[in-house]
C-alpha cells in the first residue's frame, strides 16, 4: 500500500454525547462533563490536578465498603449538617467550637474524664438533680 493510499486515523473527538444529551469533552487542560440541559457538573483540570463536581444531590455510595477522606484541610459547608452512626469516634490534638445560639446534648449518660484542669466559665450555673447531687474534693471552695 503506498503512503498516499494509507488510511489515516481521524483524530479522537474532543466532546462524546450520551443518547440523553450529558457529554463530556476537552477544553484545553480541562475536561468538561455537562448534563442534558448543558449545565456543567465535573470539570477536571490537568494543570492544576484539580476537581470541581456540581449536582442538584450527590450521593457517595460504598455498601459494604468504606469511604475514606484524606486531605491536608476539609472545608465544609451546608445549612444544615446531619450525621447518623452507631458510634462516633473523634480524634484530635485540639477541638474549637464557636456556637452562636444553643449548644444542646441530649443523652442517657454523660461522662468527661479530664487529667488536667476543668474548667467551665459562664454569667450564671445551674445544677440540677432529682437525686443526690455530690460535690467531692480535697477542698471545696465557695464564693
Amino acid at each position: 500500500m503506498s503512503a498516499r493510499a494509507k488510511k489515516i486515523a481521524p483524530p479522537p473527538p474532543t466532546e462524546v454525547r450520551t443518547p440523553s444529551g450529558a457529554t463530556a469533552g476537552i477544553s484545553g487542560d480541562r475536561i468538561v462533563v455537562r448534563n442534558s440541559r448543558n449545565a456543567i457538573v465535573v470539570v477536571y483540570d490537568a494543570a492544576s490536578d484539580t476537581a470541581e463536581i456540581t449536582a442538584g444531590d450527590l450521593t457517595l455510595s460504598a455498601p459494604g465498603g468504606r469511604i475514606a477522606l484524606r486531605a491536608s484541610e476539609i472545608v465544609c459547608e451546608a445549612g444544615r449538617f446531619e450525621l447518623r452512626a452507631g458510634r462516633i469516634v473523634e480524634r484530635a490534638g485540639d477541638v474549637y467550637r464557636e456556637i452562636e445560639g444553643l449548644l444542646q446534648t441530649r443523652a442517657e449518660r454523660v461522662r468527661t474524664v479530664v487529667r488536667g484542669a476543668y474548667q467551665l466559665f459562664a454569667k450564671r450555673a445551674q445544677v440540677v438533680a432529682e437525686e443526690d447531687a455530690s460535690v467531692d474534693g480535697k477542698r471545696v471552695l465557695l464564693g
